[in-house]
């Protein structure tokens, strides 16, 4: 009933109140499977056998362990804990029989679903959503007699003061009739009105003492040897383990910045970053020196849940898997044309950044972008810097060279359009350009003609730069572990073997080592180590209190290099993901972000990666140049190699094709 399927996320309730509606609704199931009965003053256990349903039999254990009478209050209070677990346990069980579908991001919507239909005899046009939701609304607005289920989930929605945001046009009459339905029967009345007082005023519940932000100094972060190797991810892993998830720090002449780190506070951000965070306000300096408002990094609610569909959707597997055929002969044709042979040197950062640039653009844009690539990279870093990151001053950005850079994008955007016109877009398979002019003429205010441009001409850029840096470090760590490279290049020759394989002969079991691989380099090296939020409502984490409109750096990334999660952090282990270890199966396993705004194209991405290390690995052994070379990072503005890395082709294993 809270679920708002426009934003894809829930109404807003506050973390207390929900708490205490969840616990409601679990003692009223309870009562209803005759498990717990309830005179005017106390709930008293009836039946202790455990009912299959793992949220309601983890409170049934409790309440048996205690099995004397308890007011409604004691146990809404003491139960609360479990509140979230909850919640988990219920929206994953509604996923696994197909009534919701979870979004990447957190996202949820309810499904057409046929069994459940004929259960309940509607028609199955409807979503469950909406059927419940006018089932409800018809028990509200008529004279209808309720059904005990029905009359309780009015009791907790009125509880949690939220029936103005899900009844349209809620008058008095209605508000007397909801009123009425939450006394008609002593199970209702004794729950929604505990809730209702235990959530205004909980006696078990204190607000927490806030504790001040521990400032780091200096001398710490100097000092701190995973600074001179430029690790940023270890650096705050090693911050977080002594000063606690959120600490703050600054640089001289600049004001001290907070940051949460480690998983308690990855596990935060991912429960309640949407309650109290925006994404919009750091972003909103770039978009406007960019001309353009409003982009995908500064969307929240369901501007935000719309764009992601469609980006999820042109960035899906399906989509990626019907672009095989082009991925491959773009991969071996960049080779190529580059001159990969035995012998030859790579510049790994230049070479790795074109080759995604070329497949990406090629791919997803129908468009060449080589020539301008060098130009873009540029400008992007630099205005990163100065209006993401505020670790140059402003007008570095506007130098008559940067200047000349930015432009290129318009010649970009004016390539993009040209190679996209109505005639030219017939009978082929729908790339990023389509989806984006699409919906810019179906719906000119949601994407107007600034965005536009920006985004057929910026987005790809921005992924080739990520998605090349990736592919660097993954070379690196081929070549500094032969041994595993090895796995690797086994599994290709067994995929190449015979040709190049259809879309459907690809399957994860034929990957599974490079799969592994590539999770391993994501843990070491993130693509998105740090995310940045402002503070939107007054919130604590671990006690500390986070200030309104404050820039909140949030490096998820820390947990990667901290033992809590990964045992040896700093050891190259692909076997770290298999069971029973499954060390990826946790907050601190962040390598995409963790909110709303977590990566919508790690899926493509993923293929991407594995397509391409595949070739490489089935035509080519690497060697770094000298053999005992430390990898030495790029920190800004994401994760890179530097530009001094080098490889040497050591042997060339296989001729390509004619």
């Amino acid at each position: 009933m809270i679920l708002n399927e426009q934003s894809g996320y829930f109404h807003q309730v506050e973390g207390w109140t929900l708490n205490c509606a969840t616990i409601g609704a679990v003692l009223a199931d309870l009562s209803l499977k005759s498990r717990v009965d309830t005179d005017e003053e106390t709930i008293f256990l009836l039946d202790s056998t455990k009912t299959g349903d793992d949220a309601l039999d983890l409170c049934l254990a409790e309440i048996a362990s205690n099995p004397s009478p308890q007011e409604p209050r004691y146990w809404i209070e003491r139960l609360s804990v479990h509140s979230e677990d909850i919640i988990d346990i219920t929206l994953n069980h509604l996923v696994h029989l197909e009534i919701m579908t979870h979004h990447e991001g957190g996202f949820y919507t309810t499904n057409h679903c046929d069994w459940y239909a004929e259960l309940l005899q509607y028609p199955n046009s409807e979503t469950v959503g909406k059927y419940i939701n006018s089932r409800i609304q018809r028990v509200v607005f008529t004279d209808s007699i309720p059904d005990p289920r029905d009359s309780l989930i009015i009791g907790l929605l009125n509880a949690c003061d939220v029936t103005n945001l899900i009844f349209d046009e809620l008058g008095e009459e209605q508000e007397q009739r909801i009123e009425l339905i939450c006394k008609i029967e002593k199970i209702n009345r004794v729950i929604s009105t505990t809730v209702k007082q235990v959530a205004v005023a909980p006696t078990l519940q204190h607000s927490p003492i806030t504790k001040p932000i521990p400032k780091i100094p200096l001398t710490s972060v100097i000092l701190n040897r995973h600074l001179w190797d430029r690790n940023l991810p270890a650096l705050f892993a090693n911050l977080a383990e002594r000063y606690g998830p959120v600490f703050q720090m600054g640089l001289p002449f600049q004001k001290p910045r907070i940051f949460l780190a480690g998983p308690t506070a990855n596990h935060w951000v991912r429960r309640n970053s949407r309650r109290f965070m925006t994404s919009g306000n750091y972003f909103r300096e770039m978009e406007m020196l960019c001309g353009a408002n409003n982009l995908l990094p500064s969307m929240d609610g369901a501007e935000h849940f719309r764009m992601r569909k469609l980006m999820v959707k042109v960035y899906s597997n399906a989509n990626f898997y019907e672009r095989l055929d082009d991925m491959l002969q773009l991969t071996r044709q960049f080779m190529v044309d580059q001159k990969w042979q035995e012998g030859s040197e790579l510049e790994v950062q230049r070479d790795t950044r074109l080759l995604t640039n070329f497949q990406m653009f090629k791919v997803l844009l129908s468009t060449d972008a080589q020539d301008l690539f060098e130009d873009l990279v540029k400008w992007n870093e630099r205005a990163l810097l100065c209006y993401v990151a505020d670790f140059l001053p402003k007008f570095m950005a506007h130098t008559p060279v940067m200047n000349r850079r930015f432009r290129r994008y318009a010649e970009l955007a004016r390539r993009i359009e040209q190679n996209h016109l109505p005639i030219q877009r017939t009978d082929v398979v729908r790339e990023l350009a389509d989806e984006l002019i699409a919906l810019h003429n179906s719906d000119p205010q949601f994407i107007p003609e600034q965005n536009l441009l920006f985004m057929l001409a910026a987005t790809p850029v921005f992924q080739s730069i990520y998605l090349g840096d990736m592919l660097g470090f993954i070379l690196f760590e081929m070549a500094r572990h032969p041994d595993v490279a090895a796995r690797v290049r086994e599994e290709a020759n067994q995929i190449f073997s015979d040709g190049d394989p259809s879309k459907d002969e690809f399957t994860p079991d034929q990957f599974d080592v490079s799969r592994r691989f590539i999770m391993e380099c994501l843990r070491l090296y993130p693509i998105i180590g740090v995310s940045l939020r402002n503070v939107a409502n007054s919130c604590i984490v671990e006690n500390h209190s986070l200030p309104l409109r404050e820039k909140i750096y949030i490096v998820q990334s820390a947990a990667h290099y901290m033992s809590d999660c990964f045992a040896e952090p700093f050891k190259f282990d692909i076997d770290r993901y298999l069971a029973p270890r499954n060390e990826h199966n946790d907050p601190g396993y962040a390598p995409y972000g963790l909110d709303a705004h977590k990566c919508a194209g790690r899926a493509w991405m993923h293929l991407h990666l594995t397509v391409t290390m595949l070739l490489m690995a089935y035509y080519f052994e690497f060697e770094p140049l000298p053999k005992n070379y430390r990898l030495k990072i790029e920190p800004f503005p994401a994760l890179s190699v530097t530009r001094k890395l080098r490889l040497r082709i050591g042997r060339q294993l296989h001729e390509f094709p004619a």
